[in-house]
Formats: C-alpha cells, structure tokens, sequence
C-alpha cells in the first residue's frame, strides 16, 4: 500500500466534486455550484475538516480550487478534451503544499476518486461503490457523527469529573440558518408513492431509521405527513427526516430493511374524516328540521311525534354511516 513522504504537510484534506448545476455568472466556488450534491459533500466535508483541515473542490475544467476561488461557469467533464490533467493536479498540489498530505479524503464518486489518485494514491474514498442514495446516507451519516464528536468535545467537563449527559439542543439556530431541508419542487396533480425514513430517539441507542412509505403529491408533503405522523405515534419531538434514505418510490425488493406501508393507513384516516363530514350534516340536518319541535331544549309535548319521526328517519339514514365507520375502525 502506497504511503505518504514523512515531508508531508499536517492537516487532513478533503476533496469534493464540483457540480453540473451552477450559476449562470462568476462566482466564488462555493456559490458557483449549486447541486444538490454537491452541497451535501461540501457540508459533509466542511465539518470533517473543522478549524485544521483543508476543503478543496476537484473541477473538471480547473482542477483543485479552493471554496473561496472565483471561477467562471462551464461544461466540462472529466474525460472531455478541455479537462484538467493529470500533471496540472500534480502542480496545483505542489503549489498549495499539500502534494504530500498523509490524510486526503475524497467525498465524491469515481471518477473524482481516479483523478485525485494521481496525486494522492493513498486517498480515501469512503463513497466508492455506493448508488447515489448509499452516497447521501453515507455523507449524512459522517457528517452527523463529526458533529456528535464535536459536540461531544465542547460539552465535556475537565477529566477528572465525571461527565455530564448530553442534554437536548436548541434547534432555533440551526433553523435560523434557512431550510432545514432542501426538498426538492416536486409537487404534480397525480399522487405518487415515496419512501421516507425517519430517525427518532431510539437512534441513541443504535437503533437504524425506521421506513414508511405513502402516498402524495410531492416530496415535501410525503416528508410532512410520515413525521407528523412518526411524532404523534411515538409521542415525540425528537425525530428528523434521513434525506439521503428518502425518495420517491417503493423500497426495492430485497432491500436489505423492513418498512412500513401506511398507505393503507392513511386512507382510513381520510375515510373517517369523510364519514365525520357527513355526520356533521345529518346532524345539522336533524336540527334544522326538528327546530320548530324543540323549546330551551326540551320537545314541544304537542309536537313528541312529529320529533320521534324525524328522529327515526335521521337514525334509518345515519345507520350506513355507522356501518362504514365500523369497517374503518383499524381492528382487525
């Protein structure tokens, strides 16, 4: 196995990829790229490398860039005549000082891992292999355990007393930040299925995300309905949406995971609340016509069977009712 010259510079690097979807203007990297992607690496990345570690983006067109590199859009893809050598990687390397780094990771997928291994040939590349989604999953995953680490770190206490448990977090600056997701719009007259999958307390046992799948019009209200619902079935707040598990469709068979169809679940639910609807009417109904039969809520006694009738009538009507909120009382 390849190692790195003792000469090599500290400091972890991280490299990753740059994106098809970017501004329409020049811009510094970090803006310039707008993908969805590669958004996620670069916040992965971004908390791996914390104060001491380095944050590159690997270019097609231009090679190693820092985030903060004004650059011009472009179309270029590795393989394509006008991208980045071999030999210009080496130099830009050399010319940041780290073509010597002992630790480089590459949060990108192959052939980012191909052409950063020509000048690292040590360089870790944690996504090799993985479907687009393992690869969000697996960001995800890395990002939340730095993170905790961190986390972890500031709110130790001094070795020599005991440590203290981790209490609950304010989420409000976090969210003051912008979207707590990026989800995408979606959103189409025809409903579709989406598999969504939510971790709640029972991750701080080690316990992996639980899967639902349902049915709506786009993703953000899948995502709304399945953690609603999640939070009110468990009784808790403490829960959130595992983008990088979430998409739209049925898990696959032999997946490897146990999920939860709620479709059929929810279809009740709107069953019942159609059936409380039309509840509500025959009351109103029986009130409406019962009105005049009726004083300070006792029955005119001249008018006890005029009322009985209408009482009998509403009560014939109302009993299909009563037999279709039977059928959709969730018992088997």
């Amino acid at each position: 196995m390849a190692t790195a010259p003792p000469t090599a510079r500290p400091g972890h690097v991280y490299v990753i990829p740059c994106s098809g979807k970017k501004l329409d203007r020049a811009a510094p990297a970090r803006e310039l790229y707008t993908g969805s992607y590669f958004l996620t690496c670069w916040r992965a990345a971004a908390v791996l490398a914390g104060d001491d570690g380095l944050v590159l983006v690997l270019s097609a067109r231009h090679g190693l860039v820092t985030l903060d590199q004004v650059l011009e859009p472009y179309d270029t893809r590795f393989g394509d005549r006008d991208a980045v050598s071999d030999l210009l990687l080496a130099a830009q390397a050399r010319k940041l000082g780290i073509q010597h780094a002992r630790d480089v990771t590459v949060l990108a997928g192959a052939a980012y891992v191909q052409a950063a291994r020509t000048v690292w040939p040590y360089a870790q590349a944690p996504l090799s292999g993985l479907g687009i989604g393992k690869q969000l999953q697996r960001l995800n995953d890395m990002r939340g355990a730095a993170e905790m680490d961190e986390l972890t770190a500031k709110c130790s206490p001094a070795a020599e007393k005991e440590p203290e448990p981790v209490t609950a977090q304010p989420v409000e600056s976090v969210a003051d930040r912008g979207p707590l997701y990026d989800v995408p719009d979606d959103y189409s007259q025809r409903v579709r299925t989406f598999a969504v999958t939510v971790a709640g307390p029972q991750r701080h046992d080690g316990e992996k995300p639980y899967t639902y799948v349902v049915s709506e019009h786009s993703t953000e209200k899948a995502w709304a309905k399945v953690l609603a619902w999640f939070m009110v079935e468990q009784e808790t707040v403490d829960a959130h949406v595992v983008a990088g598990e979430s998409f739209e469709g049925e898990p696959e068979a032999g997946c490897g995971y146990f999920w939860t169809d709620l479709r059929s679940e929810f279809a009740r639910q709107e069953a019942l609340d159609d059936l409380a609807d039309q509840a509500t009417e025959a009351v109103d109904a029986f009130r409406n016509a019962t009105a005049s039969l009726v004083r300070d809520g006792d029955v005119i006694a001249d008018q006890r069977t005029a009322y009985d009738t209408e009482l009998g009538d509403a009560s014939y009507a109302a009993w299909p009712l009563v037999l279709e909120l039977a059928a959709n009382d969730g018992r088997d």
